[in-house]
């Protein structure tokens, strides 16, 4: 939120460094790819990818690619969701990773402000909520019927769309959510439009999983148990996270690698009547199959072994569904084993979308704003 370049990074397992190349494709709000010829085309491309070795004794990769875009070879002249589509040159026909970032081409003003709110919770657990509205004013002449969605994202959390628009469709994207959002659009860009959502539940501060003390996590063959079970939370914390971001500031290179942990939730005698899984910043909060955990029997524990790169890393249980056609956790929720606090500081970023007509139409982002319970923020 509010740089200039974005770095992506790659680690994979290679005898030797990989021969891969990006491409970098314009997405609408929604992110469905563009058939805009003018925007996406075959050679907006680069091979710029910084390889590095892995530590010596590293099992889990071999190799780290980085990349920074806009570099001397891409440089973005349209805002709006991009993809960094990820190639072999031994094999282009098919995608071996995607990363996602925006570009801001700034248009307009825009403030968040989160309020503290109430709603019905299925299970006994606190029922905070937040309101959050997400107030604009366009600094050039546009057109108010093309200003008609934002998006909000927890902070690094950047594949759970909160979407508020007049599009009925994209609202769509949040109905994954156990609990439905109540949104409204009110007002005029040239002198104040409001994007407002009501009663999103505030779940709680991360859990914190700091792997720099190689006393706890040192470099052995097998898992590693941190020293005490998770325990339910019920809204309450005690030590401030880093809004959801994987931290290695304080990782040596030489340790830079992956350690094979072995979770532990204790449910205190009351399992999930639903598929229980682990969310963070290990796996950019993005979830599948292998990041859900199964339940001891004979324990009476919640258990999961997974490689995490060693930092400090922020993270939450997450109840849901798992759907096997989509891949996905359908009704995902946070509260069962996390609860709910109005006093989380997670920040909440805004993007403001606009219909450009230029270039045969296509979806640009002119605002961008921050805010969280202790009120708003600027960049």
């Amino acid at each position: 939120f509010g740089e200039k370049t974005v770095t992506i990074e790659l680690d994979v397992q290679a005898d030797l460094p990989p021969s891969m190349y990006a491409i970098f494709v314009h997405c609408a709000a929604d992110w469905t790819e563009d058939n805009n010829v003018f925007i996406n085309q075959i050679t907006f491309r680069t091979s710029n990818i910084d390889w590095k070795s892995a530590p010596v004794y590293s099992r889990y990769y071999t190799y780290r690619g980085s990349l920074s875009v806009p570099n001397s070879q891409v440089n973005f002249t349209v805002g709006g969701n991009w993809k960094a589509k990820f190639y072999d040159y031994n094999d282009d026909g098919k995608v071996v990773t995607e990363a996602r970032f925006f570009m801001v081409d700034p248009a307009a003003e825009c403030y968040v402000d989160v309020y503290g709110d109430l709603y019905e919770p299925n299970l006994k657990v606190s029922p905070a909520a937040f309101t959050i509205e997400t107030q604009i004013q366009t600094l050039r002449s546009v057109m108010d019927n093309q200003v008609q969605t934002a998006v909000m994202y927890r902070n690094n959390r950047w594949t759970e769309p909160i979407v508020i628009s007049q599009i009925g469709s994209l609202e769509e994207a949040n109905s994954y959510r156990k609990y439905p959002l109540q949104t409204m659009v009110s007002g005029f860009g040239s002198i104040g439009k409001r994007f407002r959502i009501d009663r999103l539940p505030a779940e709680n501060d991360y859990r914190i999983l700091d792997m720099n003390n190689l006393g706890y996590f040192p470099r052995i063959n097998g898992p590693i148990r941190p020293p005490f079970a998770d325990l339910r939370r019920n809204g309450t914390f005690f030590d401030r996270a880093d809004d959801g971001m994987l931290t290695t500031r304080y990782t040596a290179v030489s340790d830079d690698e992956y350690i094979q942990v072995e979770f532990i939730l204790d449910p205190e005698s009351r399992p999930s009547e639903r598929d229980v899984f682990i969310a963070g910043s290990f796996n950019s909060w993005t979830p599948d199959r292998s990041w859900q955990m199964y339940y001891d029997e004979h324990d009476r524990l919640y258990k999961l072994r997974q490689w995490v790169r060693r930092g400090r890393h922020n993270y939450l249980y997450g109840t849901g569904n798992y759907n096997a056609d989509t891949q996905k956790f359908d009704n995902v929720s946070f509260e069962e084993f996390e609860g709910n606090t109005r006093a989380t500081p997670h920040t909440f970023i805004s993007l403001i979308y606009y219909r450009e007509f230029e270039y045969g139409g296509y979806d640009t982002i002119i605002g961008v704003g921050a805010g969280n319970s202790f009120g708003r923020i600027s960049r």
